[in-house]
């Protein structure tokens, strides 16, 4: 073993880049719009990468299906918008909310969001990542790694054949959504997200509407293939307590006058989806060589629309940081990533939770609702906290 250190020492002084005994310079896990994202950068940069994908694509998954202006500009400085643009989000210009007493509040978004199904826009993404020269290992999870000053170990096994095959790279990017690889997971919360798609809305097609109801909230926004994507979030005990979805979106609609005006007369195409929804603030506890990337390292309040745009940016972020360490020899200081996740996250949470809290609460959502309409620039105030500023123009 002595003299395999001292060679692997060697090689490492003789060759900057060094690489011969590692398969990857990265493994991917998940292959959703920061795991894609990160592979992507890497990959474009001459780095040998894996991307480990549990399911088949296309697949949906529970999500609000609006991409930020902070992910619309991150695409454009990584050079993936024209690929989105391609597949036809939905240019979204205003936000509507409406509290189930009738207040309405109209806000114009300092820059458009993008309407896109999970489904599309993963699809496009991978498939970039690997035009770009990832690898993909599909369907296949990851049942464990270790990281070490060396690099890291990644177990895959692969679902079709049910085999294991064991990696070796110099990082790992945890991009699996929910943070399930990484220590100490965080406390699961009492809501579950909720998904389905409905066409002939009776819905503007260019904005981005959210419901207040007793103890949740309901987003709807036209996505794609003149389709509404409606998400809300719903106590797990209200889940025990009703039959069956169906019925708890008509009683849902029952307590929001406009949430029934909208999707009363509509027919949703394809089944409901469920997911525990996650809240949490950036990790710290990062194993050595492990990188988590979007909801993977915080999850935010989906009130917002921000965790897609959250997601994309993390991962150019994270990618950035890797690829300079191994041009350098050097390691990822998770200190100062760390410190950019914080910058991106803490105050959009903040904002974002009290928001749902505040829509959450019928008497309390048609008193604020009526401020912002009101209190001359606190509209503005409020899209700015959650991060929906004036950006630099994409190219």
């Amino acid at each position: 073993m002595a003299r395999r250190d001292g060679f692997e020492e060697a090689l490492k002084e003789l060759l900057p880049s060094y690489n011969l005994l590692v398969d990857f310079d990265a493994v991917i896990i998940g292959g959703g719009p920061a795991g894609c994202v990160a592979a992507y950068l890497l990959a474009q940069r001459g780095h040998r990468l894996a991307i480990v994908e549990q399911h088949r694509f296309p697949r949906e998954k529970v999500c609000g299906e609006c991409l930020s202006d902070l992910g619309v500009e991150t695409l454009g400085q990584v050079g993936l918008a024209a690929e989105v643009r391609a597949a036809r989000p939905v240019v979204l210009c205003h936000t509507a909310l409406h509290a189930p007493g009738g207040a309405t509040a109209i806000l114009k978004l300092p820059r458009p969001m993008w309407g896109i199904s999970r489904a599309k826009l993963d699809s496009v993404l991978l498939t970039a990542a690997t035009n770009a020269g990832a690898e993909l290992i599909q369907p296949a999870r990851c049942e464990g790694i270790t990281g070490d000053e060396s690099g890291v170990a990644v177990q895959v096994r692969d679902l079709s054949t049910n085999s294991l095959r064991p990696l070796r790279a110099r990082y790992a990017i945890v991009a699996d959504g929910k943070s399930a690889l990484l220590p100490a997971r965080p406390a699961p919360t009492a809501d579950m997200g909720i998904k389905g798609h409905f066409v002939d809305a009776n819905a503007p097609p260019d904005a981005i509407e959210l419901f207040g109801l007793s103890g949740h909230y309901a987003g709807l926004a036209p996505i794609e293939g003149n389709r509404w994507n409606l998400a809300f979030s719903v106590p797990r005990e209200r889940l025990r307590e009703t039959a069956n979805l169906d019925g708890l979106f008509e009683r849902m609609m029952e307590q929001n006058a406009r949430m029934k005006e909208r999707l009363g007369d509509a027919t949703r195409v394809g089944p409901w989806l469920a997911s525990p929804l996650p809240r949490f603030a950036v990790r710290r506890d990062w194993p050595r060589n492990v990188v988590p990337v979007g909801n993977a390292v915080a999850a935010i309040e989906p009130i917002g629309g921000e965790g897609m745009g959250l997601a994309i940016k993390s991962a150019e972020l994270a990618a950035k940081a890797i690829d300079h360490a191994i041009r350098t020899n050097g390691v990822v200081s998770s200190r100062e990533l760390i410190r950019q996740f914080d910058a991106l996250w803490r105050t959009r949470q903040m904002v974002c939770r009290g928001a749902a809290m505040l829509m959450s609460r019928p008497v309390w959502c048609d008193v604020a609702l009526s401020l912002v309409q009101t209190v001359d620039g606190l509209d503005t105030l409020v899209m700015r906290l959650i991060g929906k500023q004036k950006l630099s123009a994409i190219a």
